[in-house]
């Protein structure tokens, strides 16, 4: 649901084999290249994490889009419909073809929850949003994006796929089941957009002000909130597993803050690094957020009221770059 949705992101736990032969062990969660080409397993726990080798994916996958905090994937192939890519232990377990959906998207923003999923391609001239995801997907809605009022940058939808919005540099939308939209609001700038847990609110990052702003009751009778501002160098938000409060990465400032929905206060911690995404990994309130060639990564996680920042090896000169590819799109 973010810009940043296209940067993708010391000991190896007890019974993990070496990258280029089998592996087990806990699934942390899983991370594709800059391409969205190629996927690897991170393993482990934190203070020990690792990155697998590259996953052998099923014949004429060419691009795959990892649905947040999921053991599932959308994936594109060259000459067949896109499918859910179904991960099972670290590893790849089969290729489930979803009828009617488009065969490439410029991007794909999934609901906080991987229930439901926007595709947008600029080319084709269409938006999409998928829902009943992973197990029964189906195309929820299918609009001519030449109907909409803006080509959209962004977008984000509710886990059930009922609460639509679109965004461009500066404007949000809700666009309904017949394809109208409705401009909710206005601002200096839109880097990250986020449907709430409970799926009727919203959440946006201004980078003009530094601000995050609150949009109550988006699906019917929005009522606009300045949750946060001054937060020097805003990047990608998330909410968080409980859906009491939003994770907000700051690479400009490297920190990563938690700002409580309700009330507006905001625990900051240092990240070490500058956090470029937060990419969600299987364990609760833990993110990738950043990973470079032939550098380490770091995963940023909440452990009780504290925030925590470790890292993972860097991957060797066989397995090369693993870029963070921010938030969820």
């Amino acid at each position: 649901m973010t810009r940043l949705h296209r940067y993708l992101l010391p000991v190896i736990v007890a019974g993990l084999a070496c990258a280029d032969g089998p592996i087990s062990g806990p699934v942390a969660g899983y991370v594709t290249d800059s391409s969205r080409s190629q996927l690897r397993t991170i393993f482990g726990v934190p203070g020990a994490f690792t990155f697998s080798g590259p996953l052998a994916l099923p014949d004429g996958v060419t691009q795959v889009r990892l649905a947040p905090g999921q053991d599932f994937a959308l994936a594109e192939s060259a000459n067949s419909a896109p499918g859910v890519l179904f991960l099972k232990a670290g590893a790849v377990d089969h290729l489930a073809p979803i009828t009617g959906a488009m065969q490439s998207a410029d991007w794909i923003a999934f609901s906080p929850g991987a229930g439901s999923a926007m595709l947008f391609s600029a080319a084709a001239h269409r938006l999409q949003v998928l829902s009943g995801l992973p197990d029964a997907p189906q195309v929820a809605l299918d609009l001519d994006a030449a109907t909409l009022p803006v080509e959209p940058a962004l977008g984000a939808v509710s886990d059930d796929g009922s609460l639509v919005l679109v965004a461009s540099a500066t404007s949000l939308y809700r666009v309904a089941r017949d394809g109208s939209s409705q401009v909710v609001l206005s601002t200096g700038g839109i880097l990250s957009l986020t449907v709430l847990r409970n799926g009727v609110d919203a959440a946006l990052s201004d980078p003009s002000t530094g601000s995050v702003q609150l949009v109550r009751n988006a699906a019917s009778n929005p009522q606009l909130r300045v949750l946060a501002s001054g937060l020097d160098g805003i990047g990608t938000i998330f909410p968080s597993s409980d859906g009491l409060s939003l994770f907000v990465a700051r690479p400009g400032a490297e920190t990563v803050s938690s700002i409580d929905l309700s009330s507006g206060a905001m625990q900051s911690f240092a990240a070490s690094v500058a956090p470029v995404g937060l990419i969600p990994l299987r364990n609760r309130d833990t993110f990738l957020i950043s990973a470079r060639a032939d550098q380490p990564g770091w995963v940023f996680y909440r452990d009780g009221i504290a925030g925590r920042v470790v890292f993972i090896p860097a991957a060797d000169s066989a397995t090369r770059e693993i870029p963070v590819r921010g938030g969820v799109r």
